[in-house]
């Protein structure tokens, strides 16, 4: 053959290698873009919470991890938050406290914005680590990136409990996700799955989640490996801890049923946004997961199929867990809270894009709609956040101008250190006017500036009255379903007991002067109000004038 001639059979051979190299480049070309594009996602997704965010403060369940722990006692650490193991979130806020005090809350929203935006991360390697292609695996996690229905677990602080579990329970997943002997990940994901117990209840739920990919992929021996001993310690919390602050209630299978039928489909609505995309979602979700996996032989359905098989069922698990606690008490409704929404979302994710990926390959054409699917819902998502924080913003820039102004008052520092000056919720209750005084003098607490009379007329009644436990001195209770006005002198007191049946709260106000503030007093925080100040002249009334309290006899 002459120099510089290749015969036929070598020219189609070096053909073909150029052809698979050039495939093979364009492949990881986009797969580098694909993730780029993501990367580009979370920048903005992070900005755009950020900026929404910037008029949240502090309310609700954030006071018992501020105010309502003491600092010096470790057992502080380990006591259940309406019924989660609440460890980390716990130690994040009393270091965020330390560092910013109340000055800003903006540290404590980055905290939780950026657990988000990790758990998008996290499950688009769930993704990828399935099979799904880069641009669908980067348009779904996008979609849970920009999830805006989930707005309790993006903008609100608190809810680094809840995102905790999820990022360190999928980085557990992701680490025990692999074939061969037990090695440094596995244990390394147990640590993150134990982490992950210490931030709140969902931690259990993806426990179960590591569990069920384990067994699947990897035998029952490693499966009890990841499971067994952090399912033990946390059975062992429980029976020491955790269920203290547990109510048992009656909740029937069908309350249950309905609580995980609601949390399901509200979750693919929320997705879609759009009216009948939720359902064209579960749809894709059914016909898209039977394409990708039965065509597969045991081994390769082992290996694709664990983790994004294990979440779905997780979401189940997760709505379970959720309804018998909160089914019974708040209804079945309840399953459409923000927070479910989140996770139940992020937990359905992967095998959505898994079916979604194997309808595209099968058919082309499909392609685009397939992706309009898991974008469409996205400029609604952003809005639902935007309206959420627009409802809520003056009512937090309102409430937090309350906080602020009352450790100034000069009458704060002759009442009792005990007062509560917000006794309308359980964990708002916990802050005490000591508690407001101490922030003030550790510089903690900036200054609201100058305090008008209104603000000063409200305080002043706010710092009143002081309600605790007091021995019960007459049994003579009769149930206020009406309001009617008391005249109290300084160290006089108005005695509650909750009804029986229905019971309900106790609603004071002024009758006199320029208060128009009303405050709410629940029986189970304490059976006596007392005056601190006074004369005093106030109106009682039922909160709820369907739910009654008793007003006892002096």
């Amino acid at each position: 053959m002459p120099i510089g001639q290749r015969s036929r059979g070598a020219s189609t051979s070096v053909t073909h290698r150029e052809r698979g190299t050039h495939t093979r480049v364009t492949i990881d070309r986009s797969a580098r873009l694909a993730l780029a594009a993501f990367i580009g996602v979370e920048v903005a997704a992070l900005s755009l919470w950020l900026v929404l965010g910037r008029d949240q403060w502090f309310f609700s369940d954030e006071w018992d991890f501020l105010a309502g722990r003491t600092a010096g006692d470790l057992g502080d650490l380990f006591h259940p938050h309406d019924n989660h193991w609440s460890t980390v979130p716990i130690l994040a806020y009393r270091l965020l406290w330390w560092l910013f005090g109340l000055r800003t809350y903006l540290p404590y929203l980055v905290v939780v914005v950026l657990l988000h935006l990790t758990a998008a991360a996290l499950l688009r390697a769930v993704m990828r680590r399935a099979g799904v292609g880069p641009w669908l695996s980067t348009a779904a996690a996008s979609l849970f990136a920009l999830f805006g229905a989930g707005y309790g677990d993006i903008v609100w602080a608190f809810q680094i409990g809840f995102n905790g579990s999820l990022v360190f329970g999928l980085t557990h997943l992701l680490l025990a996700d692999h074939d061969g002997r037990v090695d440094r990940r596995d244990w390394l994901g147990i640590v993150a799955g134990f982490a992950g117990l210490l931030c709140s209840g969902v931690g259990v739920s993806m426990v179960i989640v590591v569990g069920l990919s384990t067994l699947v992929r990897r035998g029952w021996r490693v499966a009890a490996l990841h499971t067994v001993p952090l399912g033990l310690t946390y059975v062992a919390w429980w029976i020491s801890l955790g269920r203290e602050d547990y109510a048992n209630r009656d909740i029937s299978i069908a309350q249950l049923a309905r609580f995980v039928r609601v949390g399901v489909g509200a979750a693919f609505d929320a997705m879609g946004q759009v009216p009948g995309i939720g359902l064209l979602l579960g749809i894709l979700l059914i016909v898209g997961l039977v394409l990708a996996w039965r065509p597969l032989d045991y081994r390769q359905l082992r290996a694709r199929a664990a983790a994004p098989g294990a979440l779905l069922v997780g979401a189940v698990v997760f709505l379970l867990f959720s309804g018998a606690g909160r089914a019974s008490l708040l209804g079945p409704e309840f399953a459409r809270a923000s927070r479910y929404l989140h996770v139940v979302t992020a937990m359905a994710l992967p095998a959505l894009a898994v079916a979604a990926d194997a309808v595209a390959r099968r058919w082309r054409i499909l392609a685009p709609l397939v992706l309009a699917l898991l974008v469409v819902g996205i400029p609604g998502n952003i809005r639902e956040l935007a309206d959420y924080t627009n409802r809520t913003s003056q009512g937090q820039q309102s409430y937090k101008r309350i906080v602020l102004s009352l450790p100034r008052m000069a009458i704060a520092k002759d009442v009792p250190r005990s007062v509560r000056p917000d006794p309308s919720q359980v964990d708002s209750a916990k802050i005490t006017i000591g508690w407001l005084l101490d922030g003030v003098a550790s510089g903690r607490l900036p200054d609201p500036g100058a305090i008008n009379a209104k603000e000063a007329a409200d305080n002043t009644f706010r710092l009143s009255l002081e309600q605790s436990d007091m021995r019960e001195t007459s049994s003579a209770c009769r149930p206020l379903s009406k309001q009617v006005n008391r005249r109290l002198n300084k160290g006089e007191s108005i005695r509650i007991r909750e009804a029986p049946v229905a019971g309900g709260s106790l609603r004071v106000s002024s009758a006199e002067g320029a208060a128009t503030v009303a405050l709410t007093f629940h029986p189970e925080l304490g059976n006596a109000i007392l005056a601190v100040r006074g004369p005093l002249v106030v109106r009682l009334g039922p909160d709820n004038p369907f739910f009654l309290v008793l007003l006892c006899a002096s």
